[in-house]
């Protein structure tokens, strides 16, 4: 089976590059890459004509502020595929990544993973490929006092369990009663799920609510179920500045509050 990685980026070439080789590393290669760029960088568009060994698709708009949505959009009218995972361009990959999504994977159902946010000091040796994100991740559990020390959130994050294990099989239990959350850099669905909310709705332009709080909500409502996939389908985002405050999140709730009675979104892929 044949799914799309969508990846949502923004000028940072650097860690599309390291994405790209834990792309290359997977152990499920059955899949596209569309690189959904909110932008139309000179330097991104060199970088991505040189990627080889991976079926790459790159979209690009102009740059006129924060159009993520927008532009995810236009990656699932591109798409190929029935099954999307979609991931940030800051979020590097275990190598067991896309197979844990195609696991775990089942109708009328979204899988909610999540991250580990190593701090500055380990986010810039893997930027500087000081380090190798496998390598990283291998001496995850021994490393826990110096990832702590470098103020890592999220630490359990990391841990990868065989889900054939007793702790695997504990975490899928433990999982399965306990409600799971939608985050909008690491989740995955089938394609007709998404078009039959009409995709992210573009209203929001401000991050924080409309590319994962808003495409709960309206999923929800059609009777699509969160399913968590923590700890089988890992990822690592780098250390960033965080580009949205309280305001922009007061900004966006009153906006959402104007739409808890719209479930499929007017400013989707179908105007």
């Amino acid at each position: 089976m044949k799914v799309s990685l969508i990846i949502a980026v923004y000028k940072d070439v650097v860690a599309l590059d390291l994405i790209i080789q834990s792309l290359k590393n997977q152990t499920y290669k059955n899949f596209e890459v569309i690189i959904a760029e909110d932008g139309k960088s000179d330097e991104m568009a060199k970088y991505i004509a040189t990627i080889e060994g991976l079926e790459v698709y790159h979209l690009t708009q102009e740059d006129v502020g924060w159009r993520k949505n927008k532009m995810l959009n236009k990656a699932i009218k591109k798409s190929s595929t029935e099954y999307l995972i979609f991931i940030d361009g800051d979020c590097l990959l275990d190598k067991r990544f896309i197979a844990e999504h195609v696991r775990l994977k089942s109708k009328k159902t979204v899988l909610c993973g999540r991250r580990t946010e190593p701090g500055e000091l380990f986010s810039d040796l893997l930027r500087a490929k000081k380090i190798s994100l496998q390598k990283f991740l291998d001496n995850y559990i021994t490393s826990y006092f110096k990832l702590k020390k470098d103020n890592t959130r999220h630490y359990e994050e990391g841990i990868y369990c065989n889900p054939n294990s007793w702790i695997g099989k504990l975490i899928s239990l433990k999982a399965s009663k306990k409600e799971a959350h939608l985050v909008g850099c690491h989740w995955s669905c089938n394609k007709d799920d998404i078009l039959e909310i009409n995709g992210f709705d573009e209203d929001f332009e401000l991050p924080t609510t409309g590319e994962d709080t808003d495409i709960e909500r309206r999923m929800r409502h059609f009777g699509i179920k969160m399913k968590s996939c923590r700890n089988f389908a890992v990822m690592v985002h780098l250390y960033h500045k965080k580009n949205f405050n309280q305001d922009i999140s007061n900004q966006t709730q009153k906006l959402m509050e104007t739409k808890k009675d719209e479930f499929v979104c007017k400013n989707g892929i179908i105007k």
